[in-house]
């Protein structure tokens, strides 16, 4: 029989190793103990860590089961490890989420809809099979009556037994909504409902009053496309989408993943269990599949290669261009790729081929790997370089190539301002074409 010293041990480790929610029950069983003396230690770690000044743990109880969590003191500094800054595995919309469910249990997936203004559902789902959402209950009423908490393991993050026990600070380890207090939350959530339906509203009136304005810009890679893109984007205060982040996205998953990127019917399974989120604002573009952020993973030789070939199978293609093209219907936006003039959009409003000899691209490319400190040489990026050229100009689907009535741009010697200042001009000069085209009866 284990002295209450070696028990006592032995039961923080568990609790440790177990790092979720444990029964009691169960605990007992692996310890090989009755629920009473169980009980009497876990008393005694509880009192330990709050007379023992130096440790930044508690014991929390949620229901038939225990923990180990964090004192609440120390919240606001583990808030940083965990803000969305740095925690990077949930979409920021998962976010939102999260933090309305969090403050408002429970709650039906209409009346998330209704705050967010657009469904959630797939959102609901992802959070419900990462563990941090239950659905427990309906109401009776028509559409989706389900009832949404969250979980037990949500609760152990904080060291919480329930979510009135949750103070604004602690939300920040899944959303910057933390900042609401607690007894402001409807109040806050009713304001963002409000403002969520004049952005509608607004939008409505806006799309009645002026024609989306969709901007392509095609060429191979490292031509400058992203970079002249982002600036006139910005120039014209519209959104600037990436679309060879997609590829490389799903180039990115199908490389972990080990399979062959030329086997359509391996990409396929994958796409069909993929899902793959784009968030835009002024701030840039984050990428998102399966709910995991690749943005900072996509800047590579090798996912660019994958890209490459992945970006050449029809199932791919149309995956990507679908969203694409759904994107773009919604809003004014600056595109960049190698076939969007061409085959995506091919209906955009102004469209440009931005290029540059294979040199100055692949000097580009290196001196970028520089930066970053990654290992390589020149002439092993030039070849790559001129390899992916090759690829994507001679793919039977929609091959890289120069739209008809594109607007052709090198930037070998040419500096940013310079042609984001030409683009400027060959806009303005198309948007004022079409308002000249008289309208038919």
């Amino acid at each position: 029989m284990l002295s209450d010293v070696e028990a006592m041990a032995l039961l923080e480790a568990f609790l440790f190793a177990a790092g979720d929610p444990i029964e009691k029950t169960k605990l007992a069983e692996l310890m090989d103990l009755s629920i009473k003396r169980l009980d009497l230690l876990l008393d005694q770690l509880k009192r330990r860590y709050q007379i023992d000044v130096l440790s930044g743990l508690r014991l929390s109880e949620i229901k038939d089961k225990v923990a180990l969590s964090t004192k609440p003191e120390h919240g606001e500094a583990l808030s940083l490890l965990y803000d969305p800054k740095n925690r990077q595995d949930l979409s920021q919309a998962s976010y939102e989420v999260l933090a309305g469910i969090a403050y408002s249990e429970p709650v039906t997936r209409s009346e998330i809809e209704m705050v967010r203004g657009v469904n959630s559902d797939s959102i609901v789902t992802r959070l419900i099979e990462r563990g941090l959402v239950e659905q427990r209950g309906t109401l009776d009423v028509p559409g989706r009556p389900g009832l949404l908490y969250v979980s037990e393991q949500f609760l152990a993050d904080f060291g919480l037994k329930s979510t009135q026990d949750l103070e604004a600070v602690d939300l920040l380890m899944y959303d910057e909504a933390g900042e609401y207090t607690n007894e402001d939350t409807e109040r806050k959530l009713n304001e963002l409902a409000e403002e969520n339906s004049n952005v509608e509203h607004e939008s409505s009136e806006d799309s009645d009053l002026s024609e989306t304005v969709v901007i392509a810009i095609d060429g191979p890679s490292a031509a400058g496309k992203s970079t002249l893109a982002r600036e006139l984007a910005s120039r014209l205060s519209v959104l600037f989408l990436d679309t060879g982040a997609m590829y490389r996205a799903l180039g990115l998953k199908a490389l972990r993943l080990g399979l062959d990127l030329s086997d359509e019917t391996e990409i396929r399974q994958m796409l069909a269990d993929t899902d793959l989120d784009v968030e835009l604002s002024s701030d840039g573009q984050r990428t998102f599949v399966d709910g995991i952020e690749y943005t900072q993973d996509i800047r590579t030789p090798a996912v660019s290669q994958a890209a490459s070939d992945i970006s050449a199978l029809s199932v791919c293609r149309q995956y990507c261009v679908d969203l694409q093209r759904a994107l773009a219907e919604r809003q004014s936006l600056v595109l960049d790729g190698r076939d969007i003039g061409t085959y995506v959009l091919p209906n955009a409003t102004v469209k440009f081929f931005v290029t540059a000899r294979p040199e100055v691209r692949a000097k580009r490319r290196y001196e970028e790997m520089l930066q970053k400190g990654e290992s390589g040489n020149y002439e092993d990026v030039l070849l790559e370089m001129k390899q992916r050229d090759f690829n994507d100009s001679n793919r039977a689907l929609a091959p890289t190539k120069q739209a008809d009535d594109a607007i052709y741009i090198d930037t070998s010697e040419r500096s940013i301002d310079e042609l984001v200042e030409e683009m400027l001009e060959a806009v303005k000069k198309k948007m004022n074409e079409n308002l000249n085209v008289p309208k038919r009866d």
